[in-house]
C-alpha cells in the first residue's frame, strides 16, 4: 500500500531534518585547547611554555639551563630540576582537572622549592608525586595542592645513594635501601613504607645494584644486575632472569604505566625489551643495531611506546601486543658524534607527536596516528628537551 503523505506531516519531516542539521558535528581539534607544552634551553636558563593551539608562548626564568622535566600526577604542574644546584622549581599551568571538567587559573611559577641534596629521580601516581633526592637519601613527597600553600613532607629512608622509588594505587611506595654490599652508589635492595616513612615490607632480595623502575599502580618493576627485581603491593618479591644472551648485560631502564600488566626495558648494548612478570619472561621488541635508539617513550596511557631512531625516524608499537604499528620520519638524521644540545627530543600527548629541533629554534608537530607533519610552533633560543602537561583530553572549563 502506497502511503501518502499529508502537507501536515511533509512538513514536520521538514522541520525536523532542518532541525539535525542545525547543529553539525564539530570537526574534531587537532590538539585538545588547554594543552602546553614546557621547553627548556640548552644554553640558557629558562623554560618556554608553549599554547599548540593558539600559539602562544610565555617564557619564565629557573635556576639551570637544561633542567630535568617532569610532570606530577594531574599534569598542572611542571617539576624543574636543577640536581647540581640541589634545587626543584615547580611552573603552575593554572589548568586543573577536576570532576570531569577543568578550572583555569593564572599561568605561574609556583612559590613552593625543595632544596634537599641531589634532586634526581622522579614519579608521579594517582595524585601523588615523590622526588629521591640522592645527596640525602630522602624522599621529598608531595600532592600539587602542596604546591599551592604548602610544602610537602620530606621523608629520610636510606643513606645516600642513586635511589628510586615507585608509588602504588594505595599510595604506599617502594623505595630503594643501600647496604654497602656492592661497591659505588647503586643501591641493592627494596623495601616498602607508607606515605608517612613508617616501613611495611622489609627488603626480601638482595641484588648487586640497582638502576631503573617503573610501577602500574600494583607491581614495581626494577631493573638490577641480577635480572628484574618484582616487588608486589603486598611485599611479595622475585627477580625475573635475563635471557642467556644478554652476557653481563642487564635492564637499566624500565618503562610502565597504570593499566599496563607488564614493562619495558632498555640497555644501550642490546636494545628495547618487554618484561612480562605474568610469564617471568623478558623478550625483545626492538635491537639496538649500530647504537641507532635515540630517545623511547611510554604515552601517557600506556597504549603506544614510541622509539626514535638515529635515521631521523619514529617507530610506533602497540605498547599491549608489543608489535610495530606505524613508522614515519620526523627529523633529519642524527649524526654520530651529534652533541647533546642538537639532538632533536620529543614528547607525545593523545594527539600528536612534539619533536624539539634545535637549529632551528623550533617544535615540529606530527599527528600521532599516521606521523605526518601538521605544524611548527616557535620557540627561539635553543630548545632542548620538552613536556606535556595541562589536559590532554579536550576538556570543557567551568567556572564553579
Amino acid at each position: 500500500m502506497k502511503r501518502i503523505l499529508t502537507p501536515v506531516t511533509l512538513a514536520l519531516l521538514l522541520l525536523a531534518a532542518c532541525k539535525k542539521n542545525d547543529h553539525p558535528a564539530e570537526p574534531e581539534k587537532p590538539e585538545a585547547e588547554y594543552l602546553r607544552l614546557v621547553v627548556s634551553d640548552a644554553e640558557k636558563a629558562q623554560i618556554t611554555v608553549l599554547e599548540p593551539v593558539s600559539k602562544k608562548t610565555a617564557v619564565y626564568p629557573v635556576h639551570s639551563a637544561k633542567p630535568t622535566l617532569y610532570a606530577t600526577s594531574t599534569g598542572q604542574f611542571a617539576a624543574v630540576i636543577s640536581r647540581a644546584a640541589n634545587l626543584v622549581e615547580f611552573l603552575n599551568t593554572g589548568i586543573e582537572a577536576h570532576g570531569g571538567h577543568l578550572h583555569v587559573h593564572p599561568q605561574e611559577m609556583s612559590p613552593v622549592q625543595f632544596t634537599q641534596a641531589g634532586p634526581t629521580h622522579f614519579f608521579a601516581h594517582e595524585g601523588l608525586n615523590a622526588i629521591f633526592n640522592d645527596g640525602a637519601g630522602s624522599l621529598s613527597l608531595f600532592k600539587d595542592s602542596d604546591l599551592e600553600d604548602g610544602e610537602g613532607r620530606v621523608l629520610p629512608v636510606a643513606a645516600p645513594h642513586h635511589g628510586a622509588m615507585v608509588i602504588y594505587d594505595d599510595h604506599t611506595i617502594a623505595v630503594t635501601q643501600k647496604d654497602g654490599s656492592a661497591s659505588g652508589t647503586l643501591p641493592e635492595k627494596v623495601k616498602i613504607i607508607d606515605r608517612f616513612g613508617a616501613t611495611l615490607h622489609e627488603a626480601k632480595i638482595v641484588t648487586k645494584g640497582i638502576h631503573g623502575d617503573a610501577g602500574n599502580g600494583k607491581l614495581a618493576a626494577f631493573g638490577s644486575q641480577d635480572g628484574i627485581l618484582i616487588v608486589q603491593q603486598n611485599g611479595t618479591q622475585s627477580l625475573i632472569n635475563y635471557p642467556a644472551d644478554f652476557g653481563t648485560n642487564w635492564l637499566g631502564t624500565v618503562l610502565g604505566r597504570k593499566g599496563l600488566p607488564h614493562f619495558f626495558g632498555y640497555t644501550a648494548a642490546l636494545g628495547l625489551y618487554k618484561i612480562d612478570p605474568a610469564n617471568s619472561q623478558i623478550t625483545p621488541v626492538l635491537k639496538n643495531d649500530n647504537q641507532n635508539i635515540v630517545q623511547y617513550v611510554l604515552d601517557t596511557d600506556g597504549k603506544f611506546l614510541y622509539v626514535l631512531l638515529k635515521n631521523g625516524n619514529i617507530k610506533v608499537f602497540d605498547a599491549v601486543t608489543a608489535q610495530l604499528k606505524t613508522e614515519g620520519k620526523v627529523t633529519a638524521a642524527i649524526a654520530d658524534g651529534t652533541a647533546a644540545e642538537s639532538i632533536p627530543s620529543f614528547a607525545v600527548s593523545k594527539k600528536i607527536v612534539y619533536i624539539t629541533d634545535p637549529a632551528n629554534g623550533a617544535v615540529k608537530m606530527f599527528h600521532a596516528g599516521n606521523l605526518k607533519e601538521t605544524g611548527s610552533l616557535n620557540v627561539g633560543g635553543k630548545p632542548y628537551k620538552l613536556l606535556v602537561v595541562g589536559d590532554q583530553s579536550g576538556l570543557q572549563v567551568e567556572d564553579h
